[in-house]
């Protein structure tokens, strides 16, 4: 119980003074991990889609913007994941823009979190 007290404490007194240059980049860091770690009450659908969003996005910052905008476009909702795994990942269609590791590679993320999308 102490321990779940100092969080909350040390979590207000980060937004009460959030403002500063010093804390600013601590204060994402906390809000990326409680948004990623903490999905809605009962929506995992939405937490898996940021999931997959984050991930897509790492991956892409080793490649051109053309296959960034491809996956950004893909991972835009889940029905375009969805798409997006059954045309590539499934069927191996060809993607004249993404393909090879790069294609392999989020196929991979979006295996790894895909039940998650399927869940009611």
């Amino acid at each position: 119980m102490k321990k779940f007290f100092l969080l909350v404490v040390i979590v207000l007194l980060l937004i009460t003074f959030s403002d500063t240059d010093m804390l600013r980049p601590y204060r994402d860091q906390l809000y990326e991990l409680i948004q990623d770690n903490v999905p809605s009450v009962g929506d995992n659908k939405d937490a898996a889609l940021r999931k997959i969003q984050k991930q897509l996005l790492t991956l892409s910052e080793q490649w051109g913007e053309e296959q960034r905008a491809v996956l950004e476009k893909a991972s835009s909702s889940i029905e375009n994941i969805k798409k997006f795994h059954r045309n590539y990942c499934i069927n191996n269609d060809f993607n004249p823009i993404l393909f090879g590791d790069p294609l392999k590679q989020s196929c991979v993320v979006i295996e790894n979190n895909y039940d998650n999308l399927l869940k009611p």
